[in-house]
């Protein structure tokens, strides 16, 4: 899915904790798929009879430009006395505040939903603090409160304070301790594993405390503290990605799209003797780059290495929304986002002297499968015959409200949810695709929850694909595969796309033991293991150039 992101904010209810104050504001990196997006800083300074905690938070993401500010009184153990949100959202100011009443066991929230002032209350629990995401000063707090006088099982409620508010659990678990380095001097952490509102996090502070990181693996989400490196990550690395990877060439080249230079590297084998095949690869959604990066591991690099072993050239190119995401800002849909940039790419790979162009093929992962026959298809109406065949790698091609929800609700029921939180998170969803199916919803208007609250325009663009009946209706043989253990596309995804690749040359095929990144995976998948180093299967090499052996 994709992985666009707003300002959001979430009400922690946890224990109290000891008092502790910062002598210097706290600097972090904001992050969006390894690429620095803004910056956040806080600082938590005494107060009467307490503390008071200040902080601040800019950054750019998707179609917005993004301030924020907060500033909250706290009592001697943290606890919430009040706490105001301002944000401005490209020059338009919102504000939201938080009051407690621990006489009433009550806490107030009071804020704009659909534009509109709107007030709700909820329970007050023992202990609260404010989290906003791109503000790291309540991942502190939170540390802080675990850290001191953690609740029974490390279990907290969070009150998502989306229109109304929305109260969730949350889960803190300890983890194995771990070392980094701060401007270069070594430092043990601690790291806790969060699970909240179907996402899960790594959270890592120094052994004083301090916070040092927090990541999000499946939003790609990460705050850094300034000058903070983690040892584990660096040293997981692979320096290769498969076997073979001696075999190819590569060249970094640039090729037009829509009046965008967009960034390149044309993988070739190595003492290639005459034009060979290329594939065009297409990432996922998010804003990814040419290896489609997730954590240590590159996909997309793994893919090209090995084919090129196999006599096979790749071209594999940077999304705009990761290298010029302001262009992005006044058109989000999917065709910007996506489809024009590969059909320039398909364009470019088979004019190259190195390929031939009559075995130009089409690969899409994952959002970049949904979208492949709407590529193909523009690209067969410039040029007929341009495109030899499409490749689906976890390609999805069920509706996206169906996909959604039932990704949302199965992250939900991994993570311990009960009936009646599936039951609130289905109706939330059901409500919000009320508003992108109504046609009176103004085209700007941000629709839906963090991390997928985005402008209507392009959950129309989302909504319009039918990747089946596309596949249908082009006649180009295609290769499906999917890994068994993917809990992003199902197999429902994959039986569609089968039933529609009716056209000769057409082989369907899901494989054993791997997830979404088509990486083996011990036991189930939950896509924390993204972030474990791992390579594509040399399986899924071998039959994607086994099948591309069979076009002359």
């Amino acid at each position: 899915m994709a992985t666009r992101r707003i300002v959001w904010s979430l009400f922690l209810a946890g224990a109290c904790a000891y008092a502790m104050a910062q002598n210097a504001p706290a600097r972090f990196q904001l992050e969006i798929g390894g690429k620095q997006i803004g910056k956040a800083d806080y600082q938590f300074t005494p107060a009467k009879n307490g503390f008071r905690a200040k902080a601040h938070y800019f950054f750019t993401v998707d179609a917005k430009s993004i301030i924020g500010e907060r500033d909250a009184d706290l009592g001697p153990d943290y606890e919430l006395r009040s706490d105001t949100l301002h944000v401005s959202v490209n020059g338009e100011n919102q504000t939201v505040s938080v009051a407690a009443d621990p006489h009433a066991s009550r806490l107030t929230f009071e804020g704009t939903a659909a534009g509109k002032p709107v007030s709700s209350t909820f329970d007050l629990h023992p202990g609260t603090v404010v989290f906003n995401n791109f503000d790291p000063s309540g991942v502190q707090g939170l540390i802080y409160m675990e850290t001191a006088r953690p609740q029974p099982d490390h279990q907290y409620w969070a009150l998502l304070a989306q229109g109304k508010g929305v109260q969730v659990p949350m889960e803190l678990t300890p983890r194995e301790l771990g070392e980094g380095t701060l401007n270069g001097t070594s430092i043990h952490l601690k790291h806790w594993h969060l699970k909240i509102s179907g996402t899960e996090g790594e959270i890592r502070a120094d052994t004083d405390n301090n916070l040092m990181e927090f990541d999000v693996p499946i939003q790609a989400l990460a705050y850094r503290r300034a000058g903070f490196l983690l040892k584990e990550a660096d040293d997981a690395v692979p320096s290769q990605s498969v076997p073979g990877a001696d075999a190819v060439e590569e060249r970094s080249i640039s090729f037009t799209s829509d009046g965008l230079k967009i960034p390149a590297v044309l993988a070739l084998p190595k003492n290639l003797k005459a034009p060979v095949p290329v594939v065009v690869l297409v990432q996922g959604s998010g804003p990814h780059d040419a290896d489609e990066t997730i954590g240590p591991n590159k996909p997309f690099r793994d893919l090209a290495w090995g084919l090129a072993a196999d006599g096979i050239a790749t071209l594999r190119y940077e999304k705009r929304t990761h290298f010029a995401p302001e262009t992005f800002r006044p058109h989000p849909d999917l065709d910007h986002e996506v489809t024009f940039d590969a059909v320039a790419a398909l364009a470019f790979a088979s004019a190259q002297r190195e390929t031939d162009p009559g075995r130009v093929f089409l690969l899409g992962h994952s959002l970049g499968g949904t979208m492949a026959p709407v590529i193909a298809a523009d690209r067969v109406q410039q040029v007929p015959g341009s495109v030899r065949g499409i490749i689906f790698l976890a390609g999805g091609a069920l509706g996206i409200e169906e996909t959604l929800q039932r990704q949302l609700l199965a992250q939900a029921k991994r993570q311990g949810a009960d009936q009646g939180q599936l039951d609130a998170i289905q109706k939330q969803w059901q409500g919000i695709f009320q508003t992108i199916n109504d046609p009176t919803t103004p085209a700007d208007e941000m629709v839906g929850t963090p991390p997928l609250r985005l402008p209507e325009t392009y959950w129309r663009s989302w909504i319009r694909q039918e990747p089946s009946a596309e596949l249908a209706k082009l006649h180009l043989a295609a290769l499906v595969l999917r890994g068994t253990k993917d809990i992003q596309v199902s197999e429902g995804d994959f039986q569609a796309l089968a039933r529609a690749n009716t056209a000769p040359g057409g082989e369907n095929q899901q494989i054993e033991g791997l997830n979404h990144l088509m990486m083996p995976v011990a036991g189930d998948s939950t896509g924390q293991e993204y972030f474990q180093p791992a390579h594509v299967s040399p399986e899924v090499i071998r039959l994607i150039a086994d099948w591309i052996g069979t076009f002359h």
